[in-house]
Order: structure tokens, then sequence, then C-alpha cells
């Protein structure tokens, strides 16, 4: 029996890294939103009718852009775990299973409130583009809400792998 202290019992060093991606994921989508809404502020924010909505406006495009990053992150954490494992057993299923969370990466990765911002506005214009993605926002919610339930679902999946 090995009575070694300094071992970290799996559970906890699973919870532990799933923590410690969640807020690298939270600090890295705060960065993100923060030097995005001040880009986008100082290109729109003298417009009269951008303030009342500028408020609602950030607060979603906060909220899921942190989301989403979280979701990175961890998707990020698991193919790098499973990354180490399949250098171990040549497994085609954790070969498989890495492929499907690198398209989810991706998709996240598109997903990112940015995005929309940078194509509403190189196709359309700034002023006309940002009116476009604030119709967008107005109903937001349901996709915060359906990355959230993304984020549950990566957070069953990375401490179910973990054990």
């Amino acid at each position: 029996m090995n009575n070694d202290k300094s071992e970290m019992d799996p559970k906890a060093k699973a919870l532990t890294r799933l923590f410690i991606l969640l807020l690298i994921g939270a600090i890295v989508g705060i960065a993100v939103s923060v030097m995005s809404l001040g880009f986008l502020y100082a290109k729109v924010g003298s417009i009269g009718s951008i303030q009342n909505v500028w408020g609602a406006f950030s607060t979603n495009f906060t909220l899921k852009t942190i989301i989403i990053c979280m979701n990175l992150s961890m998707l990020f954490g698991l193919i790098w775990s499973y990354r180490s494992d399949f250098k171990k057993t040549r497994s085609p299923f954790l070969l498989g299973l890495m492929l499907f969370l690198l398209v989810l990466f991706v998709q996240s990765l598109l997903s990112l409130p940015i995005l929309d911002l940078i194509t509403s506005i190189v196709t359309i214009g700034v002023r006309s583009g940002f009116f476009y993605v604030l119709l967008a926002y107005q109903s937001a919610i349901f996709d915060i809400i359906a990355h959230f339930f993304g984020t549950i679902a990566l957070i069953i999946l990375f401490y179910l792998s973990n054990e």
C-alpha cells in the first residue's frame, strides 16, 4: 500500500483541473469581451441611439463570450488529455473522440460574438453592421442558454473522463 501523502486523490485532481480550466476560460472570455466592446464602442459609441441599448447588448455579448471561452478551454483540456491517452494506447476510439472534440472546438471558436461583429461590419459597414448585430442580440438569451447547456455537458464529460 502506498502511503505517499503527496499524491492527490484522483477525483480532487479532476475537480481541480476542471476548476482551473473554467477559470482560465472565464478570464480569457472577460479579456476578449472587454477588448472587443472597447473597440466597438470607440467606433459607434457616439451614435445617440446606441446608448439606449448598449447595456443590454454588452451584457449579452460578455456572457456569451465568457461561456464560449470556458467551453473552448474545457475542449482544449479534453483534447490534450485524450491526446496523451491516445499516444499510449493508439485506440481508434480515442482518435475518433479527439476528432469529435476538435470539431466542437472549431464550432465554439466560430460561435464567438466578435466574429458576428467582424462579419457584419466588413459586409455592410460599421454603423449598419452594428445595428444588424444589435437586432440579433435582442434574442441572444436563447443562444447563451444553449451554450450554457454545452458547458454543463462538457463538465460532465470532463469529470467522467478523469475518473
